[in-house]
């Protein structure tokens, strides 16, 4: 009885576990999180690293807009949670990340999230923190942010 109760507590923390790093699940961060994506098919990518070097020094103003980061190369992401960096992890990317939002033809890609889980910019070229912040500054949940 007691060695079946163990492996049940080891197979659910198991399963937990292995959904974390396996894959992700964008919905966890609807009304919580805006989120950046920014993918590659090649690490060494001039627009990926100009584009996180983009954001580097803004980790005030990214915090501020409730921004979380999904780093996006080939089939693995790492991601980073300005707020609260023990939530950092990295993983395999979700089948449905996969197909239903990146373009698996692009070498390079900056994707958007809203609040609501909708897509508010989507697109191939650097995509520059005041473009971000102003896209963001000018939603209606992020003025009720700014005047609360």
């Amino acid at each position: 009885m007691k060695t079946s109760i163990i492996c049940q507590i080891l197979y659910l923390t198991m399963v937990l576990l292995s959904s974390k790093f396996y894959g992700q699940d964008l919905s966890d961060h609807k009304w919580k999180d805006r989120i950046l994506i920014v993918k590659t098919l090649n690490t060494d990518s001039k627009k990926y690293n100009n584009q996180l070097t983009e954001f580097k020094n803004s980790i005030k103003e990214l915090k501020e807009r409730k921004l979380v980061l999904y780093k996006i190369n080939k089939n693995k992401f790492s991601f980073v949670n300005y707020t609260e960096s023990a939530l950092n992890y990295s993983g395999n990317v979700s089948d449905n990340l996969s197909k239903n939002i990146l373009d698996e033809n692009e070498n390079f890609e900056i994707i958007l999230i809203g609040l609501d889980g909708q897509i508010k910019i989507q697109q191939n070229k650097i995509l520059l923190k005041e473009e971000v912040f102003k896209i963001i500054d000018s939603m209606p949940m992020r003025k009720n942010e700014m005047r609360n």
